[in-house]
């Protein structure tokens, strides 16, 4: 989390220095060409990078002192980090007079930002001499953003974030200076941020609104707004800078999303009518983001009403014992039981294949899948779903440190929650090992015999409940 805000600091120090440095040099020169060649020279003497001014910057001496860029551009190796319509930079009237060139105001138009981790710690933006060194105190009166294009990728995962057409508005920005942790300790702002979209590969969220809100180090982003899968997105993050190491918390819903639009990311010509809604409520302390996800506490709750499972008719196959065997109870599980947790973590794997190639629907009256999250793993609490003839449950956990499905297993129950067919995935997110479905008793007939009946019923054997949930045999 400091790495972001790092950055941004940056990007705002560097344009105060060159701001200061344009109305230095335009105030008491009038070849203000120039002066833009001069402060190229010196930007990029300063930041490592390629520096075109653009026009020559235009000195403002009226409606208060300000120095605006126009065009400019920062590159590294060919490659553009930095570019602006303009910059404009607003210096405080009584401390010209006085000979102090101190800026109160910035503000940015239709900015976009390129930043890359190129490896844990190293990005493309970043100076060289960066890492340990102090920042100078600062106070900002204002700083503002219209319009904006910020892309993030990271190089080891080939990730990119993207947020476009975006607005910022910082009220009151300052810290004491000195290395990065007392920055971050005595950081202090107020304001609000909007962005019409929000994409990484196939996920988008659209109209997110955030206010942000700093003190002493502590920072609350409230309230968080945005459209998602066709659902309304709310929540709060607070990080707390001022201990070591960084504390963190984030509760957030999504209420209501569309199945088949969240289905649709993973496998565009699936059709899974529903909605759903997700609860997430998490703390985490750390100062990388590896720490921060194996310190990762809390609950993930998915829950539903009636959903369309379309092109396969789940109680038609397990009403035929022999053609249990045809199927893959793990692909139900994964994308009713685990959901957006369990697809997500696995990139999709081939979860997506059950939906292809087959006739029917399945009508899923209730499911619940609740997560307990401990140190970075999310062992199944409470995860089942009920069709009109049958009951399947899930158990084990999902490995976010190891990136690992742990004993994970989904089971048809019956009406004790005893289970009757039984299949199990192991192994890494990417290449899990997924067994054949284990018949746990043996007798012939239609499966739904058992089901109905109970294992105890009809074979007279004890067993162990593998589900003991909230969701009611059917």
């Amino acid at each position: 989390m400091a790495k972001p805000i790092r950055i941004l600091l940056l990007v705002i120090a560097s344009l105060v220095v060159l701001a200061v440095a344009a109305l230095l040099l335009a105030w008491w020169l009038v070849d203000t060409e120039r002066a833009g060649e001069h402060l190229e020279t010196r930007f990029a003497e300063a930041l490592d990078m390629e520096v075109d001014i653009g026009k020559p910057p235009v000195l403002n001496l009226f409606q208060g002192a300000s120095i605006t860029l126009v065009d400019p551009e920062l590159r590294r190796e060919g490659q553009v980090l930095f570019r602006a319509d303009s910059v404009r930079v607003r210096m405080d009237m009584y401390s010209l007079l006085s000979g102090d060139l101190r800026p109160i105001e910035i503000h940015l138009q239709q900015p976009e930002l390129s930043i890359e981790r190129i490896s844990p710690g190293v990005f493309n933006i970043q100076p060289p001499g960066i890492e340990g060194a102090a920042f100078d105190e600062m106070s900002l009166r204002r700083v503002q953003f219209t319009d904006a294009r910020l892309s993030f990728l990271d190089r080891e995962s080939d990730i990119e974030w993207l947020l476009e057409d975006c607005d910022m508005d910082l009220r009151d920005l300052g810290h004491a200076g000195g290395e990065m942790q007392q920055v971050l300790a005595t950081l202090a702002t107020k304001g609000d941020l909007h962005c019409n979209k929000l994409s990484q590969d196939q996920f988008t969220a659209f109209d997110l609104s955030i206010g942000i809100e700093a003190d002493q180090g502590f920072f609350e982003v409230t309230p968080v707004s945005a459209t998602v899968f066709e659902g309304a997105l709310s929540g709060q993050l607070t990080a707390d800078f001022s201990v070591n190491p960084p504390e963190f918390s984030l509760a957030s819903q999504l209420s209501q999303f569309d199945l088949a639009a969240f289905m649709a990311m993973l496998e565009p010509e699936s059709t899974t009518p529903g909605k759903m809604d997700l609860d997430v409520d998490l703390n985490a302390h750390g100062e990388t983001w590896q720490t921060i996800r194996n310190s990762a506490a809390g609950t993930v709750v998915l829950t539903s009403g009636e959903l369309i499972l379309e092109g396969y008719d789940l109680d038609e196959e397990l009403d035929d014992y022999s053609a249990t065997q045809r199927f893959n109870l793990i692909d139900v599980g994964a994308v009713f039981l685990a959901g957006p947790v369990g697809l997500v973590a696995s990139r999709g794997y081939a979860f997506t294949g059950l939906l292809e190639g087959s006739e029917g629907s399945t009508r899923i009256e209730q499911m619940v899948s609740q997560w307990r999250i401990d140190d970075g793993v999310a062992q199944a609490s409470d995860v089942a779903f009920r069709t009109p003839k049958n009951r399947l449950a899930l158990a084990g956990a999902l490995d976010f440190n190891e990136y690992r499905f742990d004993d994970m297993r989904v089971a048809v129950v019956d009406s004790e929650g005893c289970p009757i067919v039984e299949q199990r995935i192991t192994g890494p997110f990417r290449e899990p090992e997924v067994e054949q479905p284990n018949f746990l008793v043996t007798v012939a007939g239609p499966l739904l015999d058992l089901v109905d009946r109970g294992v105890r019923a009809i074979t007279d054997e004890d067993c162990e409940a593998f589900y003991t949930g909230s969701i009611q045999h059917p």
